[in-house]
This record gives structure tokens, C-alpha cells and sequence, in this order.
């Protein structure tokens, strides 16, 4: 998934807009783990992890009027990233009472798209998030009886037999739930993959 999240022109738009709170907050909602759990993954307690998350929203807002999207050359999952792994070095120098800081400047002229420090774990990290708010969003468009049914299979790994007994339901119908979730969780998915930006009120 190089860029399936590649961001469009169009969207980006909508959030240039400090005052866009609708496209911001979902913004925030959609990225926050992502962002939170790099910074976990480099070593953050708790408290950390949210001064970074809440920083990286911040340099998002002032470094994205000067950010310059071209799909042939960058990705927004990249210039995240490098603005997140930066944010964490800022604040692992403000832990060791060290008060340089690299420029935001710095963030908005990014054209390979890609984190300075970008490991696998990264990727991992992003797909994470990708399921963990597709999985939210699946929970709004199923009925509350399904959810619990493809949660009790796919992600808890019962079989159809024991979910069957435990839901009073027949192995086949357990099936047909099965399949027809997962085709909602793909679309969704899908969806997320093509607006990687909320898509909020525009500006």
C-alpha cells in the first residue's frame, strides 16, 4: 500500500482551514492513533505520546498552507509520519532539558513524502489505525446483532459452531453475517484508502 491513501488536491483544501472544525475534528479523530502510536513505538509513556500527538495536530495546521501536494512525487502518509518522528525527537530533547527544535519551515518543503525515520513499523502503524477507524465506522452502518457476530468470529476467532450456540443463531446464517460485514468493512476500507481527508463541511 505505497499510496492508496494518497491525498487529492481537492480535499486537502477543506483543511487548510483552521476554522473548519467539522473537517478538523474528524482530522484529529481519523489520525490520532496513528500518531499516538508512533510515538509509543519510539519509547513515550503515555504523557508524552499525547504532548506529541497534540504538537504534531498543531505543526499539521501551520506547515499544511505551504504544503505542496504531488501524487507523482510524495504521499501525505510520508510528510505525516516525518512531522510525528520530529515531533517525538522534540520532545525526547525537552525530557533531556535540551530546547532545540527542528523549524517547521522545514516540514512544508518535504518532497519525497517519506520519513526521515520510517521504518516497517511505521506501515504497520498506519494499517492499524486504517482498521482500528474502519472498524469504528462499521459499527455505524451495521445493525448492533452483526457487529457482535463479526466481532465474535473474524476478530476473536470463534468458529461458526461456537458462535452459532452463543448468538442462538444457525451455523449458516452466522456464514451469510460473516460475509456480508466483511464486504461492508472492505467498502469502508476502501473509502478511507480514496479520502485520506475528512471530508468534513468545505471552507
Amino acid at each position: 500500500m505505497d499510496d492508496s491513501l494518497a491525498t487529492r488536491a481537492s480535499l486537502l483544501d477543506r483543511i487548510r482551514d483552521v476554522g473548519n472544525q467539522a473537517s478538523w475534528r474528524e482530522f484529529f479523530e481519523r489520525y490520532r492513533g496513528f500518531i499516538y502510536g508512533v510515538a509509543r513505538r519510539k519509547g513515550l509513556g503515555h504523557e508524552d505520546a499525547e504532548e506529541v500527538l497534540q504538537d504534531t495536530v498543531v505543526s499539521v495546521s501551520k506547515g499544511l498552507p505551504r504544503f505542496v501536494y504531488r501524487p507523482e512525487e510524495s504521499s501525505f502518509r510520508g510528510w505525516l509520519t516525518t512531522i510525528t518522528v520530529r515531533r517525538v525527537a522534540d520532545q525526547m530533547r525537552r525530557a533531556s532539558r535540551r530546547v532545540e527544535t527542528v523549524p517547521l519551515k522545514d516540514e512544508a518543503g518535504l518532497e519525497e513524502g517519506v520519513a526521515e525515520d520510517h521504518p516497517a513499523q511505521w506501515d504497520e502503524e498506519w494499517m492499524s489505525n486504517l482498521c482500528r477507524v474502519a472498524l469504528d465506522r462499521l459499527r455505524l452502518v451495521v445493525s448492533p446483532r452483526d457487529f457482535q457476530v463479526f466481532d465474535w468470529t473474524e476478530l476473536r476467532g470463534h468458529s461458526n459452531g461456537e458462535t452459532a450456540a452463543a448468538f442462538g443463531l444457525s451455523a449458516v446464517l452466522v456464514r451469510v453475517i460473516r460475509f456480508r460485514v466483511r464486504r461492508r468493512l472492505d467498502a469502508v476500507v476502501r473509502e478511507l484508502e480514496r479520502s485520506p481527508w475528512p471530508a468534513g463541511s468545505r471552507a
